[in-house]
Protein backbone atom coordinates (compact mmCIF):
# COMPACT_ATOMS: atom_id res chain seq x y z
CA UNK A 1 0.00 0.00 0.00
CA UNK A 2 1.34 3.59 -0.93
CA UNK A 3 1.83 6.42 1.63
CA UNK A 4 -0.55 8.74 1.86
CA UNK A 5 -0.85 12.72 2.37
CA UNK A 6 -3.10 11.98 5.54
CA UNK A 7 -0.02 9.67 7.26
CA UNK A 8 2.63 11.94 5.50
CA UNK A 9 0.68 15.05 7.24
CA UNK A 10 1.77 13.13 10.79
CA UNK A 11 3.07 16.04 12.51
CA UNK A 12 5.94 14.07 14.39
CA UNK A 13 7.53 12.40 11.38
CA UNK A 14 9.12 15.30 9.39
CA UNK A 15 10.21 16.72 12.95
CA UNK A 16 11.66 13.63 14.45
CA UNK A 17 13.51 12.85 10.62
CA UNK A 18 15.25 16.71 11.44
CA UNK A 19 15.88 15.70 15.07
CA UNK A 20 17.49 12.50 14.47
CA UNK A 21 19.72 14.00 11.55
CA UNK A 22 21.02 16.85 14.18
CA UNK A 23 21.46 14.51 16.78
CA UNK A 24 23.97 12.30 14.36
CA UNK A 25 25.54 15.80 13.66
CA UNK A 26 26.37 16.71 16.98
CA UNK A 27 27.72 13.47 17.73
CA UNK A 28 30.15 13.15 15.26
CA UNK A 29 31.46 16.78 16.75
CA UNK A 30 31.99 14.67 19.91
CA UNK A 31 33.29 11.63 18.84
CA UNK A 32 35.80 13.67 16.47
CA UNK A 33 37.28 15.74 19.69
CA UNK A 34 40.74 14.90 20.19
CA UNK A 35 40.43 12.38 23.21
CA UNK A 36 42.18 13.45 26.52
CA UNK A 37 45.25 11.38 27.86
CA UNK A 38 44.43 9.13 30.41
CA UNK A 39 47.22 8.29 32.98
CA UNK A 40 45.91 4.80 34.79
CA UNK A 41 47.83 3.41 38.02
CA UNK A 42 46.64 0.96 40.09
CA UNK A 43 46.53 0.75 44.09
CA UNK A 44 46.36 -2.20 46.26
CA UNK A 45 43.00 -2.88 48.39
CA UNK A 46 43.76 -4.23 51.42
CA UNK A 47 41.88 -6.22 54.22
CA UNK A 48 41.98 -7.94 57.17
CA UNK A 49 42.26 -11.51 58.49
CA UNK A 50 43.02 -12.88 61.65
CA UNK A 51 46.40 -13.81 62.31
CA UNK A 52 47.44 -17.04 63.39
CA UNK A 53 50.54 -18.39 65.46
CA UNK A 54 51.76 -21.47 66.96
CA UNK A 55 51.74 -22.57 70.43
CA UNK A 56 53.25 -25.50 71.78
CA UNK A 57 50.38 -27.84 73.48
CA UNK A 58 51.09 -29.13 77.10
CA UNK A 59 50.06 -32.61 78.35
CA UNK A 60 50.80 -33.88 81.92
CA UNK A 61 52.16 -37.05 83.18
CA UNK A 62 53.16 -38.62 86.81
CA UNK A 63 56.33 -38.96 88.30
CA UNK A 64 57.44 -42.34 89.81
CA UNK A 65 60.29 -43.13 92.19
CA UNK A 66 61.33 -46.93 93.40
CA UNK A 67 60.63 -47.46 96.75
CA UNK A 68 61.30 -50.28 99.04
CA UNK A 69 58.24 -51.71 100.55
CA UNK A 70 58.31 -52.93 104.15
CA UNK A 71 56.24 -54.94 106.16
CA UNK A 72 55.90 -55.21 110.13
CA UNK A 73 56.23 -58.41 111.17
CA UNK A 74 55.64 -60.48 115.43
CA UNK A 75 58.82 -61.41 116.70
CA UNK A 76 57.77 -64.49 118.76
CA UNK A 77 59.56 -66.52 120.75
CA UNK A 78 58.53 -70.34 122.60
CA UNK A 79 58.11 -70.14 126.37
CA UNK A 80 57.30 -72.61 128.90
CA UNK A 81 53.42 -72.63 129.80
CA UNK A 82 53.14 -73.09 133.43
CA UNK A 83 49.89 -73.87 135.78
CA UNK A 84 49.80 -73.61 139.52
CA UNK A 85 48.13 -76.61 141.24
CA UNK A 86 47.25 -77.29 144.96
CA UNK A 87 49.50 -79.27 147.14
CA UNK A 88 47.66 -81.34 149.57
CA UNK A 89 48.34 -83.84 152.16
CA UNK A 90 46.26 -86.27 153.97
CA UNK A 91 45.41 -85.37 157.26
CA UNK A 92 43.64 -87.79 159.95
CA UNK A 93 39.51 -86.71 161.09
CA UNK A 94 38.96 -87.13 164.46
CA UNK A 95 36.07 -86.46 166.57
CA UNK A 96 34.76 -86.48 169.66
CA UNK A 97 30.78 -87.66 170.01
CA UNK A 98 28.88 -89.45 172.98
CA UNK A 99 25.75 -91.25 171.73
CA UNK A 100 23.15 -92.03 174.68
CA UNK A 101 21.62 -95.24 174.57
CA UNK A 102 17.76 -94.05 175.15
CA UNK A 103 15.23 -93.24 172.99
CA UNK A 104 13.83 -89.95 174.23
CA UNK A 105 11.74 -88.91 171.26
CA UNK A 106 8.77 -90.00 172.89
CA UNK A 107 8.80 -88.21 176.16
CA UNK A 108 6.83 -84.65 176.72
CA UNK A 109 8.65 -83.55 179.61
CA UNK A 110 11.57 -84.29 182.08
CA UNK A 111 9.28 -85.82 184.29
CA UNK A 112 7.66 -88.10 182.03
CA UNK A 113 11.48 -88.86 180.74
CA UNK A 114 12.26 -89.77 184.33
CA UNK A 115 13.92 -87.12 185.58
CA UNK A 116 13.31 -85.57 189.31
CA UNK A 117 12.52 -82.32 189.80
CA UNK A 118 16.01 -80.34 189.79
CA UNK A 119 18.06 -83.99 188.93
CA UNK A 120 21.04 -81.90 186.94
CA UNK A 121 24.29 -82.70 185.80
CA UNK A 122 27.95 -80.75 184.47
CA UNK A 123 29.31 -80.51 180.73
CA UNK A 124 33.00 -79.66 180.41
CA UNK A 125 34.62 -79.14 177.34
CA UNK A 126 38.83 -79.93 177.72
CA UNK A 127 39.72 -77.66 180.64
CA UNK A 128 37.56 -75.17 180.27
CA UNK A 129 35.05 -74.57 183.67
CA UNK A 130 32.17 -77.28 183.70
CA UNK A 131 28.06 -75.96 182.83
CA UNK A 132 25.90 -77.39 184.87
CA UNK A 133 22.13 -78.34 183.16
CA UNK A 134 18.99 -78.55 185.35
CA UNK A 135 15.51 -79.78 185.13
CA UNK A 136 13.12 -78.06 186.71
CA UNK A 137 9.20 -78.17 185.64
CA UNK A 138 8.70 -77.35 181.70
CA UNK A 139 12.11 -75.16 181.85
CA UNK A 140 16.03 -76.60 181.51
CA UNK A 141 18.25 -74.09 182.74
CA UNK A 142 21.93 -74.38 181.55
CA UNK A 143 24.77 -72.09 183.70
CA UNK A 144 28.16 -71.26 181.98
CA UNK A 145 30.65 -69.12 183.47
CA UNK A 146 27.99 -67.99 186.25
CA UNK A 147 25.25 -67.00 183.89
CA UNK A 148 22.41 -69.11 183.63
CA UNK A 149 19.89 -69.47 180.61
CA UNK A 150 16.86 -70.80 180.22
CA UNK A 151 14.90 -72.72 178.06
CA UNK A 152 11.28 -73.13 178.68
CA UNK A 153 8.84 -76.04 176.62
CA UNK A 154 5.11 -77.13 176.63
CA UNK A 155 4.46 -80.33 177.84
CA UNK A 156 3.89 -82.01 174.53
CA UNK A 157 6.00 -84.97 172.50
CA UNK A 158 9.16 -82.72 170.21
CA UNK A 159 9.17 -79.75 172.92
CA UNK A 160 10.96 -81.05 175.19
CA UNK A 161 13.66 -82.84 172.74
CA UNK A 162 13.90 -79.15 170.82
CA UNK A 163 14.38 -77.78 174.21
CA UNK A 164 17.03 -80.29 175.27
CA UNK A 165 18.87 -80.09 172.07
CA UNK A 166 19.15 -76.15 172.45
CA UNK A 167 20.51 -75.95 175.86
CA UNK A 168 23.07 -78.32 175.70
CA UNK A 169 24.22 -76.71 172.26
CA UNK A 170 24.28 -73.49 173.87
CA UNK A 171 27.37 -74.37 175.81
CA UNK A 172 30.31 -73.18 174.11
CA UNK A 173 32.08 -75.91 171.78
CA UNK A 174 29.25 -78.22 172.34
CA UNK A 175 26.81 -79.57 169.43
CA UNK A 176 23.47 -81.62 170.52
CA UNK A 177 21.16 -83.71 168.23
CA UNK A 178 18.33 -86.12 168.19
CA UNK A 179 20.11 -89.26 166.11
CA UNK A 180 18.93 -92.44 164.67
CA UNK A 181 16.21 -93.93 167.33
CA UNK A 182 15.66 -90.56 169.05
CA UNK A 183 18.75 -91.08 171.01
CA UNK A 184 20.51 -88.18 172.22
CA UNK A 185 24.30 -87.04 170.48
CA UNK A 186 26.54 -84.97 172.30
CA UNK A 187 29.75 -83.92 170.47
CA UNK A 188 32.56 -81.19 170.23
CA UNK A 189 33.13 -78.82 167.68
CA UNK A 190 36.96 -79.14 167.10
CA UNK A 191 37.61 -82.91 168.60
CA UNK A 192 37.96 -81.37 172.44
CA UNK A 193 37.45 -83.94 175.06
CA UNK A 194 34.03 -83.76 176.62
CA UNK A 195 33.01 -84.37 180.17
CA UNK A 196 29.84 -85.65 181.57
CA UNK A 197 29.65 -85.83 185.46
CA UNK A 198 26.75 -85.92 187.73
CA UNK A 199 26.46 -82.86 190.18
CA UNK A 200 26.12 -83.55 194.21
CA UNK A 201 23.05 -82.56 196.00
CA UNK A 202 22.43 -79.55 197.94
CA UNK A 203 20.83 -79.27 201.27
CA UNK A 204 17.47 -80.86 201.09
CA UNK A 205 18.30 -81.73 197.31
CA UNK A 206 16.68 -85.22 197.13
CA UNK A 207 16.73 -85.97 192.90
CA UNK A 208 18.10 -88.46 191.23
CA UNK A 209 20.64 -88.86 188.91
CA UNK A 210 20.28 -87.54 185.44
CA UNK A 211 22.66 -88.78 183.24
CA UNK A 212 21.24 -92.32 183.29
CA UNK A 213 17.71 -91.18 182.59
CA UNK A 214 19.49 -89.31 179.39
CA UNK A 215 21.11 -92.53 178.30
CA UNK A 216 25.07 -91.18 179.42
CA UNK A 217 26.87 -92.52 181.63
CA UNK A 218 29.34 -89.98 183.40
CA UNK A 219 32.78 -89.86 182.12
CA UNK A 220 35.62 -88.02 179.89
CA UNK A 221 34.90 -89.21 176.12
CA UNK A 222 38.31 -88.18 173.72
CA UNK A 223 38.49 -87.50 170.23
CA UNK A 224 38.67 -90.96 168.53
CA UNK A 225 40.21 -90.55 164.34
CA UNK A 226 37.02 -91.49 162.10
CA UNK A 227 38.82 -91.67 159.14
CA UNK A 228 41.34 -89.07 156.76
CA UNK A 229 40.79 -85.65 154.62
CA UNK A 230 43.15 -84.55 151.74
CA UNK A 231 43.91 -80.90 152.74
CA UNK A 232 45.45 -78.21 150.78
CA UNK A 233 49.31 -76.98 152.35
CA UNK A 234 50.17 -75.01 149.54
CA UNK A 235 50.68 -74.46 145.63
CA UNK A 236 53.04 -75.61 143.18
CA UNK A 237 54.01 -74.63 139.35
CA UNK A 238 53.71 -77.55 136.68
CA UNK A 239 54.97 -77.08 133.33
CA UNK A 240 51.83 -78.22 131.27
CA UNK A 241 53.51 -77.28 127.55
CA UNK A 242 54.66 -74.40 125.48
CA UNK A 243 53.10 -71.32 123.82
CA UNK A 244 54.30 -68.81 121.16
CA UNK A 245 54.76 -65.41 122.49
CA UNK A 246 54.80 -61.90 120.57
CA UNK A 247 57.88 -59.98 122.19
CA UNK A 248 57.79 -57.40 119.78
CA UNK A 249 57.60 -56.20 116.05
CA UNK A 250 60.20 -55.82 113.02
CA UNK A 251 60.26 -54.16 109.70
CA UNK A 252 60.99 -56.40 106.88
CA UNK A 253 61.79 -56.02 103.57
CA UNK A 254 59.40 -57.61 101.46
CA UNK A 255 59.82 -55.76 97.66
CA UNK A 256 59.78 -52.46 96.00
CA UNK A 257 57.20 -50.17 94.43
CA UNK A 258 56.54 -47.61 92.30
CA UNK A 259 55.17 -44.43 93.66
CA UNK A 260 54.02 -41.67 92.42
CA UNK A 261 55.58 -38.03 93.84
CA UNK A 262 54.05 -35.69 91.58
CA UNK A 263 53.14 -34.60 87.83
CA UNK A 264 55.44 -32.95 85.14
CA UNK A 265 54.46 -31.19 81.84
CA UNK A 266 55.77 -31.92 78.78
CA UNK A 267 55.45 -30.92 75.21
CA UNK A 268 53.09 -32.95 73.28
CA UNK A 269 52.48 -31.18 69.94
CA UNK A 270 51.27 -27.79 68.94
CA UNK A 271 48.35 -26.01 67.79
CA UNK A 272 47.63 -22.35 66.27
CA UNK A 273 45.77 -20.15 68.19
CA UNK A 274 44.18 -16.42 67.03
CA UNK A 275 46.97 -13.88 67.66
CA UNK A 276 45.11 -10.97 66.89
CA UNK A 277 44.65 -9.24 63.40
CA UNK A 278 46.76 -8.58 60.14
CA UNK A 279 46.23 -6.26 56.98
CA UNK A 280 46.68 -8.24 53.92
CA UNK A 281 46.31 -7.26 49.95
CA UNK A 282 43.01 -8.64 48.69
CA UNK A 283 43.07 -7.31 45.29
CA UNK A 284 44.25 -3.87 43.15
CA UNK A 285 42.06 -1.02 41.75
CA UNK A 286 42.82 0.68 38.39
CA UNK A 287 42.66 4.31 39.34
CA UNK A 288 42.70 7.32 36.58
CA UNK A 289 45.14 10.08 37.62
CA UNK A 290 44.74 12.29 34.69
CA UNK A 291 42.51 13.05 32.10
CA UNK A 292 39.59 11.58 34.14
CA UNK A 293 37.33 14.04 34.28
CA UNK A 294 37.52 14.90 30.79
CA UNK A 295 36.99 11.19 29.83
CA UNK A 296 34.14 10.94 31.79
CA UNK A 297 32.23 13.71 30.23
CA UNK A 298 32.94 12.77 26.47
CA UNK A 299 31.48 9.45 27.22
CA UNK A 300 28.60 10.84 29.47
CA UNK A 301 27.92 12.53 26.62
CA UNK A 302 27.87 9.98 23.96
CA UNK A 303 25.86 7.90 26.30
CA UNK A 304 23.58 10.29 25.97
CA UNK A 305 23.22 11.11 22.23
CA UNK A 306 22.82 7.46 21.54
CA UNK A 307 20.19 7.14 23.48
CA UNK A 308 18.25 9.96 21.93
CA UNK A 309 18.92 9.02 18.37
CA UNK A 310 17.70 5.59 19.39
CA UNK A 311 14.82 7.16 20.76
CA UNK A 312 13.77 9.61 17.37
CA UNK A 313 15.01 6.61 14.97
CA UNK A 314 12.23 4.13 16.72
CA UNK A 315 9.88 6.34 16.55
CA UNK A 316 10.54 7.39 13.11
CA UNK A 317 10.08 3.32 12.51
CA UNK A 318 7.25 3.01 14.58
CA UNK A 319 5.11 5.79 12.26
CA UNK A 320 6.51 3.78 9.02
CA UNK A 321 5.78 0.65 10.07
CA UNK A 322 2.35 1.33 9.57
CA UNK A 323 2.77 2.74 5.65
CA UNK A 324 2.59 -0.43 3.33
CA UNK A 325 5.91 -1.59 1.76
CA UNK A 326 8.00 1.95 1.92
CA UNK A 327 7.46 1.87 5.23
CA UNK A 328 8.66 -1.52 6.49
CA UNK A 329 11.58 -0.75 4.40
CA UNK A 330 12.46 2.50 5.47
CA UNK A 331 12.20 0.87 8.97
CA UNK A 332 15.13 -1.64 7.66
CA UNK A 333 17.11 1.04 7.03
CA UNK A 334 16.74 2.97 9.73
CA UNK A 335 17.35 -0.49 12.25
CA UNK A 336 20.97 -0.42 10.88
CA UNK A 337 21.54 2.61 11.77
CA UNK A 338 19.96 1.69 15.56
CA UNK A 339 22.53 -1.43 15.08
CA UNK A 340 25.52 0.55 14.45
CA UNK A 341 24.85 3.11 17.55
CA UNK A 342 23.89 -0.29 19.98
CA UNK A 343 27.38 -1.71 18.74
CA UNK A 344 30.44 -2.08 21.33
CA UNK A 345 32.95 -0.83 18.79
CA UNK A 346 33.93 2.64 18.78
CA UNK A 347 32.18 5.57 16.91
CA UNK A 348 33.59 7.18 14.35
CA UNK A 349 33.32 10.04 12.00
CA UNK A 350 33.16 8.15 8.82
CA UNK A 351 30.40 5.76 10.43
CA UNK A 352 28.05 8.69 11.79
CA UNK A 353 28.46 10.28 8.47
CA UNK A 354 27.46 6.63 6.88
CA UNK A 355 24.16 6.57 8.95
CA UNK A 356 23.03 10.78 8.29
CA UNK A 357 23.24 9.60 4.30
CA UNK A 358 21.31 6.55 5.26
CA UNK A 359 18.72 8.21 7.37
CA UNK A 360 18.65 11.20 4.25
CA UNK A 361 17.88 8.25 1.85
CA UNK A 362 15.51 7.39 4.28
CA UNK A 363 13.43 10.56 4.42
CA UNK A 364 14.12 10.69 0.82
CA UNK A 365 12.22 8.06 0.27
CA UNK A 366 9.69 9.11 2.53
CA UNK A 367 9.01 11.78 1.27
CA UNK A 368 9.40 10.30 -2.55
CA UNK A 369 6.78 8.05 -1.81
CA UNK A 370 3.95 10.68 -0.32
CA UNK A 371 4.46 12.17 -3.39
CA UNK A 372 3.91 9.50 -6.14
CA UNK A 373 1.51 8.09 -4.39
CA UNK A 374 2.26 4.62 -4.71
CA UNK A 375 4.79 1.69 -3.55
CA UNK A 376 8.51 2.70 -3.51
CA UNK A 377 10.44 -0.03 -5.62
CA UNK A 378 14.06 -1.10 -5.49
CA UNK A 379 16.28 -0.74 -2.41
CA UNK A 380 16.28 2.67 -0.73
CA UNK A 381 19.35 1.80 0.92
CA UNK A 382 21.70 0.55 -2.06
CA UNK A 383 24.21 3.18 -1.12
CA UNK A 384 27.19 2.10 0.43
CA UNK A 385 28.39 3.55 3.27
Amino acid sequence: MAITADSYNQPSVPSRFQSARQGLLALKTVVQQPAAREEVSFEARYGSRIKFSSQPLYASRPIYVTRDRFEDRDVTEERNVYETRPVYTQRAVYETKVTGTRDISGFASAATAGLDEKADFSVQVDGAAASTVKFTGTNIAVTSNGVTQNFAYTAMAGSFQTALTSALGSIDHVEAQIGAGGKLILSTDNAQSLTLAEVPNGFLDVSGTALDKLGFVAGQTTAQQTGTVSEQTGTEEVLTGTETVVVGSERVKVGSEQVETGKQSYVNGSQLVEDGFESVIVGYDRVVVAGAADNLELRTKQVSLRQTLAKLVTAAQKDLSASGAVGLRVAEGISTILTMLGSEEALTGDKIESAVRRLDQARGAYMASIGAGQAASGNLFSMTA
